[in-house]
């Protein structure tokens, strides 16, 4: 199932693109998340950097839908990839979601991208979720994709509080 979500930063592409570089910040994302010996890792590819956030997720801190089919802690490993910046300071760049213990597969094509003013910064976000489980897969895809909204607004304001400190 795929599904387009839009962030928008009140800052320009190389003050987000530094934020999403600090590891910090990276940790800052996760909290929320109640995650189980949660690692951020960050390095620098060029101009470019590739965030690596890994731990694992018990079955109660699952969504319903999905904890129902797990039994034990499920383990991820989340690449996130930006290139180099163009002149303007947009980016085009990856999520590569690995799942443990789970017929889960994710990913998504991202891009960073100024707004007129070069003000602030809108990163969009091609996801392609697929749940291999017969009959109700497409459902739990549904209630998945579903949290997108929430987990958008909780990105920008951790972002603006990030970018207004």
């Amino acid at each position: 199932m795929k599904q387009r979500v839009t962030i928008t930063y009140p800052a320009g592409p190389d003050r987000v693109a530094a934020m999403l570089a600090d590891p910090a910040y990276q940790r800052g994302r996760i909290e929320r998340f109640q995650l189980e010996d949660a690692s951020v890792d960050v390095a620098a590819r060029g101009r470019g950097f590739v965030a690596t956030i890994s731990g694992s997720v018990s079955p109660g801190h699952l969504p319903a839908a999905a904890a129902r089919f797990v039994r034990s802690a499920v383990s991820f490993g989340l690449t996130e990839s930006w290139g180099e910046p163009a002149d303007d300071g947009s980016r085009s760049g990856s999520l590569d979601l690995a799942v443990k213990g789970a017929p889960v597969r994710a990913g998504a094509t991202t891009s960073m991208r100024p707004d007129a003013g070069g003000e602030s910064t809108r990163v969009v976000v091609d996801l392609d979720l697929s749940v291999s489980v017969p009959l109700v897969g497409r459902s739990v895809e549904e209630k998945a994709l579903a949290q997108a909204n929430r987990v958008v607004a909780d990105e920008e304001r951790r972002g603006a509080a990030w970018l207004n400190a």
